[in-house]
């Protein structure tokens, strides 16, 4: 069964599986209601075949739905995808399938930081040459 994890937004870290047909929108008539600005009343439907295949369709005109950053108005959908309605994003996932673009080793390990190391490399280049005009008294 697929499912949209909540990466942001209202519906961070909410899980939704999804149906045949899912509609997701502000209408309390939809499978998955997300209030805020941007959001239709019926703003994307999520249709399942019985193949698999999972494809987005964007309702309403004027209402933007983004497939991985790009508007759609209809998209075929794979696992870690990520949809966009609003200020709320999803990850689409389906069982026993890792999603490839947002879950790579690269993708969830930490990088060092190194800007907290340019403000003490910057002073000590600023004090150098401070000294080195005779600006300091040392």
């Amino acid at each position: 069964m697929y499912r949209l994890k909540g990466a942001s937004g209202p519906v961070i870290n909410q899980v939704f599986s999804l149906q045949d047909v899912t509609v997701i929108g502000g209408d309390a008539s939809c499978e998955v209601t997300v209030e805020g600005q941007g959001v239709a009343g019926r703003h994307v439907e999520i249709r399942v075949s019985p193949e698999g295949v999972v494809t987005a369709l964007s309702l309403e005109a004027g209402h933007e739905t983004l497939c991985n950053g790009v508007p759609i108005t209809e998209q075929v959908l794979s696992p870690g995808d990520e949809l966009r309605i609003g200020a709320c994003r999803w990850v689409l996932q389906a069982p026993g399938m890792r999603p490839e673009r947002v879950l790579t080793d690269a993708a969830i390990s930490k990088r060092p930081l190194v800007w907290p190391w340019l403000l003490p490399a910057a002073l000590a280049v600023a004090a150098f040459f401070a000294w080195r005009q005779g600006w300091l008294p040392f």
